[in-house]
């Protein structure tokens, strides 16, 4: 199979340009799956309005002011 200049050009060009494309939606999907997964976690206590992390389910105690918080 012998490649024209032009078709060797396209190639080139169209080629890292799918492979940008596909790294692109790999690399976004990933981060909305990780954002996702920490607003999961994510709790604002009632008293204080402080917004911090915990894993576990049920009540939860805010690290700055020490009121419990039930984690939705």
């Amino acid at each position: 199979m012998r490649l024209t200049l032009t078709e060797l050009a396209v190639l080139a060009v169209c080629v890292p340009m799918i492979f940008i494309l596909v790294a692109t939606i790999i690399a976004r999907t990933s981060r909305v799956r990780a954002e996702t997964r920490a607003l999961s976690r994510r709790v604002i206590c009632r008293l204080c309005l402080h917004a911090f992390e915990a894993d576990e389910s049920g009540l939860v105690e805010c690290p700055r002011c020490g009121a419990q918080n039930e984690r939705k």
